[in-house]
């Protein structure tokens, strides 16, 4: 269990527990590298995933479920663009409160990353 910012490391599942919002930095990723991350409860600040640089990008996608509110409208699929996503953010609300992410290195620059993530209100996709 994690209950602060650290740099992840491939072959590892981590459990985040920190309320007040955990940085994760991934390492350059190889092909092949797996990383799993479940982050617990956000109340305060962010939960973020960090590319090791801004050269490595995420591909994939984050499914986003509002467990209050279980609308289509809340309940949406948002891809990371593949242009300049090297941040996965969540704030505690729209954009995530917990989530289980898996992350797979494709290539030497990008990460592929699956995430299933629960949210409150008007969802709206974590990658920046």
């Amino acid at each position: 269990a994690k209950t602060a910012a650290f740099s992840a490391a491939s072959g590892f599942c981590y459990l985040v527990t920190d309320l007040d919002g955990c940085a994760v930095t991934l390492p350059a990723p190889n092909i092949g590298d797996k990383i799993k991350i479940i982050f617990g409860a956000v109340t305060s600040n962010n939960h973020t995933i960090t590319c090791d640089a801004t050269t490595t990008l995420f591909s994939g996608y984050a499914l986003m479920w509002d467990g209050v509110d279980a609308t289509a409208a809340q309940n949406l699929v948002f891809a990371a663009d593949e242009t300049n996503d090297d941040v996965f953010s969540m704030n505690g609300s729209t954009t995530g409160i917990s989530a289980s992410v898996e992350l797979v290195g494709i290539s030497t620059n990008r990460w592929q990353i699956q995430a299933i993530v629960y949210s409150s209100g008007t969802v709206a996709t974590p990658f920046a």
